[in-house]
């Protein structure tokens, strides 16, 4: 099983390829490091941002729920990359969340 700052190194290695800037918060320890419980990971390119949420293949239904549940109840519109890390055929499996 993959760790998190494993599957963490691996899309900053993907998205800074194709030239995006990646920030994460640091890791604190008890405490929740997630942007607003939903974002792992962010990333620029010129006029973009993505908002990246990381976890393994098994996890995206419920990171998918989290993440409806988060944007439906504050109203807030916005677009949340779901990267689900495949460990058998070592590549991410990408879904777009629409709040």
């Amino acid at each position: 099983m993959a760790k998190e700052k494993d599957i963490r190194k691996k899309a900053i290695e993907i998205l800074t390829k194709e030239n995006w800037i990646c920030w994460y918060p640091a890791k604190a320890k008890f405490k929740q490091n997630d942007v607003f419980g939903i974002i792992d990971l962010l990333a620029v390119r010129k006029k973009s941002l993505k908002k990246v949420q990381l976890t393994t293949l098994s996890n995206i239904s419920t990171r998918r729920k989290k993440i409806t549940c988060f944007l439906k109840e504050n109203k807030i519109q916005m677009t949340v990359e779901v990267w689900g890390w495949c460990q058998r055929q070592k590549k991410f499996k990408k879904e777009k969340i629409k709040g």
